[in-house]
């Protein structure tokens, strides 16, 4: 029972995320038990029937070992009313794991330095055995434990909000939307051309049915062209200053509240509708739109909420990135020096380090 408790600890792979209240899109409690990983794949179980374990891997690369829940959603226990039903999905990891001591090792999360499981899983990356994002999830773990410690980029600094838009090229956010009707769908929008004539953005739409990709633009009052065909969000950025006393002549700010996107918290404006229905958090400094949701209270309650869970407008470190992984063919060489012992561990990781900030390496 311990072994598993130990194994799927790495569940916590860059820490526990809470977001607020309605909107939560991760667990809010901690992973530290036995009992807690249990409601840590329960947590996640209802987006792993909508969207498949590929996709829900997909949108939380942080948490690779997700897949560690499969193993507990395709047993015949997991469906169980009977009492024993935790206990025989427990003793099932148990006896997945076995006596290995390396993986027992590979699945301690806190170290202060280089540990041996990230050097054999680089030998074994060196010797075509491990595939790159093999060798990648060792160089998260050592950012997650701040071995590696590359420099924090703030984007909001000199960001150039020319005519009150705060975007610039390369700025991606995705959010999930979910309804009453058991819709969950991520959608991710990414800016490639931004002129005085048009803001060219493309669209990515992932429900449990499929993945569906647009290039569309957004109009002068920033809403998403083809909204019916392409995206259940129709507006994710508002032009700034926010004016207190209405947005655009629809919504009125009532309020203030910090919002946390990851290990940040930004500021941001509450606004709704005259009538309630509709509720928006935005971002104060950025137009940003945060979370949204929309409530219609007639003979059937019907209920829509998205809520922002990743971009890179904020705050990026340089070259660390989920998507668009990048190791240079020739980062192999170095890896096998080192591995040989042509030089240090700290010379090795000062190299990573650097790598990562000039935006080279990217995991």
């Amino acid at each position: 029972m311990k072994k598993f408790g130990i194994l799927l600890t790495i569940l916590l792979v860059l820490g526990v995320v809470s977001l607020p209240n309605a909107f939560a899109h991760y667990p809010t409690f901690p992973v530290k038990t036995v009992e807690d990983i249990l409601d840590f794949c329960e947590f996640y179980y209802d987006e792993y029937l909508y969207l498949g374990m590929d996709n829900l891997l997909l949108q939380h690369p942080r948490f690779p070992n997700l897949r560690a829940c499969g193993i507990l959603y395709d047993h015949v226990a997991w469906s169980s009313t009977h009492p024993g039903r935790d206990l025989v999905l427990l003793n099932e990891i148990e006896k997945y794991l076995g006596d290995s001591n390396f993986l027992l090792e590979r699945h301690l999360r806190e170290f202060t330095s280089m540990p041996d499981w990230i050097k054999r899983d680089a030998q074994l990356w060196v010797d075509g055995m491990n595939k790159d994002n093999q060798y990648a999830y060792g160089i998260r773990a050592m950012l997650d434990n701040k071995v590696l410690s590359p420099e924090i980029i703030d984007n909001t600094v000199n960001r150039s909000c020319d005519s009150m838009v705060c975007l610039i090229e390369g700025d991606y956010v995705k959010y999930r939307y979910s309804n009453k009707y058991g819709d969950t769908i991520i959608e991710k929008f990414e800016i490639l051309d931004k002129s005085p004539e048009q803001i060219l953005i493309t669209a990515q739409k992932t429900s449990s049915e499929k993945r569906q990709n647009f290039e569309i633009s957004l109009d002068n009052d920033l809403k998403i062209s083809n909204t019916k065909e392409c995206c259940n969000i129709d507006k994710f950025i508002f032009k700034i200053p926010l004016e207190f006393e209405d947005i655009e002549n629809k919504y009125n700010i009532v309020g203030k509240t910090t919002y946390p996107i990851g290990n940040i918290s930004r500021e941001g404006v509450i606004a709704q509708t005259e009538d309630e229905n509709h509720v928006l958090v935005i971002d104060k400094e950025t137009g940003l739109l945060l979370s949204e949701e929309h409530i219609e209270e007639n003979i059937v309650t019907v209920w829509e909420k998205s809520s922002l869970i990743e971009t890179n407008v904020f705050q990026k470190s340089a070259g660390v990135k989920l998507e668009n992984m990048n190791i240079p063919k020739w980062w192999k060489t170095s890896t096998m020096w080192f591995l040989e012992g042509k030089f240090s561990e700290t010379e090795y990781l000062q190299a990573m380090e650097f790598l990562i900030e000039k935006n080279i390496l990217r995991v």
